[in-house]
């Protein structure tokens, strides 16, 4: 609407100065100048408005978004510090836990220990000095304060292990017995944990380590092929076969 009016005022000017003195003609110059700069003002503020406007309006807009960001943000990391939290108190438990443990895992395993050497000793007695070996390798390793009570604890239960495996399987080995008051070299054959025997190296004479009196018994010479053949079988050199044997106590 300004535009029209500015355009019409300026074509009455031209339309008109003809008839006007010079001096009337150069004052409406002046004030159409006027206006015409008046109106390159405005034109200009009013676009310096519209483009701040829209800055406005943009700068608006990525507020709102960042301001919606933030929230899911703060949303998102108060679940990220309840989860933390609840970590950090386990964690807390975790380490209470592993306290007690430790102070009674470490005198318990002094126990086992004991408890494991007693029961060597009361065991039929073969692979002494080795089993001898193993109980004083885990009082050297309880004793020893550089040593990761972990480490403490695998060495123990690998202890605990192998004495289990005793009562699993079968063995030989040779040895010397005194047999009627001679150094007599034997074959010793250990039937897990249920019976010990050993067999002369020319195979004449056979026995049987007695619990009740913990003593090495001689058997019946009938049982001399027998055992034989539970020797073969133990170094697979025989099948396996049912074989009949005394428990325990000679026969």
């Amino acid at each position: 609407m300004k535009k029209i009016i500015f355009l019409s005022l300026i074509a009455q000017v031209l339309v008109t100065a003809p008839a006007m003195g010079s001096t009337q003609v150069t004052a409406v110059h002046e004030q159409a100048s006027k206006a015409v700069e008046i109106e390159a003002k405005a034109q200009n503020r009013y676009q310096d408005w519209t483009d701040l406007k829209e800055q406005n309006s943009d700068e608006i807009r990525e507020m709102k978004a960042t301001e919606a960001w933030l929230e899911f943000q703060n949303k998102k990391y108060s679940r990220y510090v309840k989860k933390q939290k609840e970590i950090i108190a386990e964690l807390k438990r975790r380490k209470e836990e592993a306290k007690r443990i430790k102070m009674e895992l470490e005198p318990f395993l002094e126990t086992v220990v004991d408890q494991l050497e007693l029961f060597v000793k009361s065991d039929l007695p073969f692979l002494t000095n080795e089993r001898t070996n193993r109980i004083q390798f885990l009082r050297d390793s309880l004793d020893d304060y550089h040593l990761q009570l972990s480490e403490k604890l695998r060495r123990v239960f690998e202890a605990l292990l192998v004495e289990t495996e005793y009562g699993q399987n079968v063995s030989t080995s040779t040895q010397e017995l005194m047999l009627n008051g001679t150094a007599t070299q034997v074959t010793i054959f250990r039937l897990g944990r249920a019976a010990l025997y050993y067999q002369t190296t020319d195979g004449s004479e056979v026995g049987i380590w007695d619990k009740n009196s913990n003593s090495w018994k001689t058997l019946a010479p009938a049982y001399a092929l027998t055992l034989h053949r539970a020797k073969d079988m133990a170094e697979r050199k025989r099948a396996v076969e049912l074989l009949e044997l005394p428990l325990g106590v000679a026969k």
